[in-house]
């Protein structure tokens, strides 16, 4: 990685986050997603920190201004600007629900709750005497997004919360949320109507197949029956899965978010307890003894679900488990599961490349994502594993100096096509932003 070209990435990532700036937020991808999504602005705004703090603040301030009274935070915030998205506005409805907000229209789903990580980095991000009043102002906001989480998503009150949708992961396509959503009998089941857009945009053969998204769309329909009400939908809902990497990333932003208490001298005791039974739950429950890293639980089912998604390495990131558990996920990322030592794919496939479901092209079932890196570097570096940090952050500029700025990549390294190599929407917003975080040091 020579340092010429690192700073020659870093401008034109800066130039694609200023492409897709809004006004008030920024599109994720010129085309393929033209509104607000949740944890993509926490991404961003990571990015802008380096170097324009109040584009980083304003991002976050503009996802907030649609947080339900519940306290849930919309995976979507819908730009009434903007018109040809599925699922649009419209077909979520949100006004459905009381919870949501009146002059703004959103989805009835959530994302994981990167937030307070974000508004911490934000904050340490200022130079010479930082200004807390961000922090003030967000506090009880933030405080309001993870009660939300352990008051409706944890039912047995064990720090575990579930999510109730595929979108809901961030992983949307995982094969982990096969079996589960196989329950959804599309013979017996009246899907409504839609017409997809993202498929137009991309290729198909690395979306979503038609009956991936006839399920998703059910979920949906299941969710406005019950006006959005969380209990009513858990009472009927055949997908409420346990993720480790949505509980983890829950639980390091708990973390986060007693350091901000501590900074405005706020009063972080319920945060505590939040964060102590979540580590704790995680390594009780998530754990699979046989496979030596984490996988899911299935509520539904009453059974954790077959190990495999790159979700099961990423407790690390929350400081989730003890040095010797830690090791033997090493262990696995060095394995042939999740790496190659003869140097033949990029870090971190999102899927188990040994498995059948495996495929390194199509969304969320194997390619390499640089959000998914950034959270296993952070990870590696909190344990002091810094030669495996150091390769997933190499691997990560060979892939965008060699493809670009894409949603996610081909982990197999030796493509004789470099054209082939990358999908999804180019210029994308968190490739760009995650990249001048990881590279940093380099800004001028």
């Amino acid at each position: 990685m020579d340092e010429k070209t690192i700073k020659h990435l870093i401008e034109i990532a800066k130039k694609n986050l200023e492409r897709n700036w809004t006004g008030k937020y920024t599109k994720p991808s010129p085309q393929l997603y033209p509104h607000q999504w949740n944890w993509d602005s926490g991404f961003i705004s990571i990015g802008y920190s380096h170097f324009n703090l109040n584009k980083a603040r304003q991002e976050i301030l503009s996802l907030f201004e649609a947080q339900w009274a519940n306290g849930m935070l919309p995976h979507i915030v819908f730009n009434p600007n903007v018109s040809g998205y599925f699922p649009g506005a419209d077909f979520w409805n949100s006004k459905l629900s009381p919870q949501a907000p009146k002059n703004i229209y959103t989805s009835g789903l959530t994302m994981p709750a990167v937030h307070s990580t974000v508004c911490l980095i934000i904050y340490k991000n200022q130079k010479n005497n930082p200004d807390k009043d961000f922090l003030k102002f967000m506090f009880e906001k933030l405080k309001k997004l993870h009660s939300f989480f352990y008051d409706y998503r944890d039912p047995n009150k064990e720090g575990l919360v579930y999510i109730r949708h595929p979108w809901e992961s961030g992983m949307d396509n995982s094969p982990s949320w096969d079996h589960p959503l196989e329950r959804i009998n599309l013979t017996k089941v009246k899907i409504p109507s839609y017409k997809r857009v993202d498929n137009t945009i991309v290729s198909p053969e690395n979306r979503p197949t038609k009956e991936d998204y006839d399920r998703y769309v059910y979920l949906v329909a299941q969710s406005k029956k019950h006006n959005y009400d969380e209990k009513l939908i858990f009472s009927e809902s055949v997908f409420l899965i346990q993720d480790p990497l949505f509980n983890s990333i829950l639980c390091k932003a708990n973390e986060d978010l007693i350091e901000i208490a501590s900074i405005l001298k706020e009063d972080s005791s319920q945060i505590k307890e939040w964060y102590e039974q979540t580590k704790r739950s995680i390594n009780d429950k998530l754990w699979n003894e046989e496979e030596r890293y984490y996988t899911c639980f299935d509520l539904y089912a009453n059974k954790q679900i077959k190990p495999g998604s790159v979700s099961g390495l990423l407790p690390i990131y929350g400081g989730i488990p003890d040095l010797k558990r830690a090791q033997l996920i090493i262990d696995k990322l060095n394995s042939p599961s999740f790496s190659n030592n003869g140097g033949e794919t990029y870090l971190v496939p999102t899927y188990d490349m040994q498995s059948k479901e495996f495929n390194p092209v199509k969304y969320w079932r194997g390619p390499v994502w640089i959000n998914i890196n950034w959270f296993l570097y952070n990870g590696l570096r909190r344990y002091n594993f810094h030669s495996q940090a150091e390769r997933v952050l190499q691997d990560t500029f060979d892939l965008i100096s060699r493809y670009g700025f894409y949603e996610y990549f081909n982990p197999k390294r030796n493509l004789n096509d470099f054209s082939s190599g990358a999908y999804g929407g180019n210029h994308f917003s968190w490739s760009s932003a995650l990249f001048i975080d990881l590279f940093s040091k380099y800004l001028n």
